[in-house]
């Protein structure tokens, strides 16, 4: 491996990231060798593509340099090529996105191109997202038992208390509701609460509610469709927008609209062929086999061709324009892989016809940019798709920073996002810790560190100042804000309201007003200092700067200065800053008058 030559996307390419169409980018070699090749070719491919074109690069001072027009939208792929007279040699991709040279082609580099500019600069930036798991909030009044649910009595009570057939425990409810939510918008909204992201709301049976009955419903044991319109409105009014929860790749085999249990007077798929819903459903023999949901015979896939159930979500009259006329902000969208980029453009269009502010948030627990599923690249940001999502790779490399000490994934996967995400998306990303699919984070570091409270408190304040503070919107998953464990395994149980305000509340809370900063709502980045344990960026604009610091090592973190700083969380004047070993600070530049 030879290093007479240097790229680096983050630093050599303008404009940095993805662009839109017709954008004229510049990309710029380094090159140190005194031996200069006999020419320089930028190699460059669509995706999909068999053949390179090779466009000759101008020799400059320190390298090379070639200006190019990407005229059209796509995934395209290049790489530098030297030519020397006897051999070749390449600038290829490193797993992290820097260089290397060598004599044989290997990964390339990525740039994206996006059909049209992103809009939406006034989405959830620079605010806080709170992620609510509705059945387990809180419950005010006394909810109605509708069969087959089950309503526990004993709100917090261990969720296995009763079986640990899964089916059973998902017919479990606790009785949580939208009334509930309601009565603690002020709660939330003094987390600096500024999103509100709530599970599934429609009419299904289950706890969870992603095995939809009725899309147009309100969940009956939630509320009315008043009781959704009220807490909508009133959260407008405290500076807090609702998305909600779309699952629009599957449906409840006991739904309005597949009935196999035979609940409703219009048929279902499942018993009459000619019903309207047939054809939303695929089945090989009819009507005991059919695609479900990762075999799970109680979610029956949609088809993802269907055009009447595109029109029923996303046309004129349908789900997501019921909601929007409520009010909502946007959807977040389950398992988005599942369902076909034309479907997901047809949501877009219908969330944005209401507001081009408005959040298309999707689950997507790998890299965005180049996702494939159905083997085909997914077009969410080529196309405009989505303008947010769910930030898996970066909780993933987080806390593989706190468990090893090594933050080189941490960096690699900020410098992916960099690269390749559209600038208002990498401001949108959902960033967390903890999900309703995930193990209660304070759970997780509890078990690593075999039980030590006071490590796992110290790992936690870290973990979360990196959410906070790295480019997107960090989101609390309800109760993580007062350090909530798994309940018999389940990061899905009651909120303790009792036992809430303790010091891990108190911290977080002071936490939050981090937010306030302007600079982190669109702030760059850029990594200061990465070794032994010992990690520090900036976040900056043309007002401020602001550094995180935190040293997992056993030794003092030194850092030198330049410029007037202040310390977050004490507020004392800074010169230079030293973090003792498993601390942290987040420190920013004062504001001259």
């Amino acid at each position: 491996m030879s290093q007479k030559a240097k790229y680096d996307p983050l630093l050599f390419k303008l404009p940095k990231g993805a662009i839109t169409k017709g954008q004229e980018v510049t990309f710029s070699i380094e090159y140190y060798d005194d031996v200069r090749p006999n020419q320089v070719c930028f190699m460059v491919k669509a995706d999909g593509d068999d053949f390179y074109r090779y466009l000759p690069m101008k020799k400059t001072q320190n390298g090379y340099k070639i200006s190019h027009v990407f005229n059209e939208k796509g995934h395209f792929w290049y790489n530098f090529q030297f030519v020397y007279e006897e051999y070749c040699e390449y600038l290829n991709r490193t797993p992290d996105n820097y260089s290397f040279v060598s004599s044989e082609k290997q990964d390339d580099f990525l740039q994206l191109v996006t059909e049209e500019e992103y809009n939406c600069t006034n989405s959830m930036q620079g605010g806080i997202i709170y992620q609510i798991f509705v059945d387990r909030f809180c419950k005010v009044g006394n909810p109605v038992q509708r069969e087959p649910l089950v309503l526990r009595e004993d709100w917090g009570g261990a969720i296995k208390k009763n079986t640990d057939d899964p089916v059973k425990l998902n017919l479990e409810v606790f009785g949580g509701n939208i009334q509930g939510i309601i009565s603690k918008l002020d709660y939330i909204k003094g987390l600096g609460v500024t999103t509100i992201y709530l599970s599934p709301v429609s009419q299904a049976s289950s706890n969870h509610k992603y095995n939809t009955s009725n899309y147009m419903m309100i969940d009956s044991m939630f509320g009315t469709e008043q009781d959704f319109k009220q807490l909508v409105e009133t959260a407008k009014q405290k500076g807090m927008g609702i998305v909600i929860d779309g699952v629009y790749n599957h449906t409840g085999s006991d739904s309005v609209y597949f009935d196999k249990e035979s609940k409703f007077e219009n048929h279902g798929a499942f018993e009459n062929r000619d019903s309207r819903f047939y054809d939303w459903y695929e089945f090989e023999d009819y009507p005991n086999k059919y695609r479900c949901w990762w075999g799970i015979d109680t979610l029956p896939s949609i088809n993802r061709n269907s055009a009447d159930f595109q029109n029923y979500i996303a046309g004129k009259g349908g789900v997501l324009e019921k909601f929007l006329k409520l009010g909502v902000r946007g959807v977040r969208l389950d398992v988005v892989d599942e369902i076909t980029d034309q479907f997901v453009k047809k949501i877009e269009k219908k969330v944005h016809e209401f507001n081009e502010n408005n959040v298309i948030l999707g689950e997507v627990w790998e890299d965005v940019s180049t996702k494939i599923s159905y083997d085909e690249r997914r077009k969410y940001f080529v196309d405009n798709e989505l303008n947010s999502a769910m930030n898996y790779p970066i909780k993933e490399s987080v806390l593989k920073y706190i468990f090893t000490k090594n933050s080189d994934e941490l960096i690699s996967t900020i410098r992916m996002i960099e690269n390749s995400y559209p600038k208002v998306v990498r401001d949108n990303l959902m960033n967390f810790l903890t999900t309703h699919d995930t193990r209660r984070v304070f759970s997780e570091l509890l078990s690593h560190y075999d039980g030590n409270y006071d490590m796992a408190l110290r790992a936690y304040k870290i973990a979360m100042i990196l959410v906070f503070t790295l480019p997107g919107v960090p989101s609390i998953f309800y109760g993580d804000e007062y350090g909530m464990q798994d309940n018999d395994g389940s990061s899905r149980n009651c909120f303790d309201w009792k036992g809430y305000d303790n010091d891990i509340y108190k911290w977080v809370t002071k936490l939050t007003k981090i937010r306030q900063l302007p600079v982190l709502k669109d702030g760059e980045i850029n990594v200061l200092y990465s070794a032994n344990g010992k990690f520090a960026f900036e976040r900056y604009d043309d007002d401020e700067r602001l550094i995180v610091i935190a040293n997992l090592s056993d030794s003092p973190f030194d850092i030198n200065l330049e410029g007037d700083f202040e310390s977050f969380f004490t507020g004392k004047q800074i010169k230079n800053h030293t973090v003792d070993p498993n601390d942290f600070d987040i420190i920013y530049e004062a504001k001259k008058d």
